[in-house]
């Protein structure tokens, strides 16, 4: 799937997946993912997060608690696995996107293998932007964090992946 040229996108589409803002989720994931996987997130893994933070059925039903066992979580919210595959496979476009962003401002790094890490260069949201900001995306930006403390201590990638269902 190729993405249309930039300004023959549809004005939500453009804002919501805007590759600075995507960077901006990707690196505040990444920095509570390397908190306990040093080595960074394999590239799967942050499609799963992504995926799951901008789909709001998703992220209103994540836990609240990263105890709460990810394969138990899944099997009891198993109807979000339906069309997951999909969602993931439509918007690795913006994610290759934002990554090719955020590579080129060195917000985000290349890791060993397939991982990315946190870059150099801060690519947060500003206390001023979370304080004025929607309730919705508020939300995004704290579940995409919590995504990155949940997975890091979820298991293998291939578990992970295969626990969500999609093949990398």
């Amino acid at each position: 799937m190729s993405l249309e040229r930039w300004h023959d996108r549809p004005i939500e589409e453009a804002n919501l997946f805007n590759p600075a803002f995507l960077c901006a989720l990707i690196h505040e994931f990444l920095k509570d993912y390397a908190k306990a996987q040093a080595g960074g997130a394999p590239l799967t893994v942050v499609v799963i997060a992504m995926t799951t933070t901008l789909h709001r059925a998703s992220r209103e039903r994540l836990p609240n608690r990263t105890v709460t066992p990810l394969y138990a979580w899944l099997q009891e919210n198993e109807d979000l696995l339906i069309g997951f595959a999909n969602r993931a496979k439509n918007i690795s476009p913006y994610l290759k996107e934002a990554i090719l962003f955020g590579m080129a401002t060195e917000a985000l790094a290349a890791g060993e293998g397939h991982n990315l890490l946190p870059g150099t260069t801060k690519a947060t949201f500003p206390k001023s932007f979370i304080d004025t900001t929607t309730t919705e995306m508020k939300a995004i930006i704290e579940r995409t964090k919590f995504m990155g403390r949940w997975l890091s201590n979820s298991g293998s990638e291939i578990s992970v992946v295969a626990a969500w269902g999609i093949k990398p």
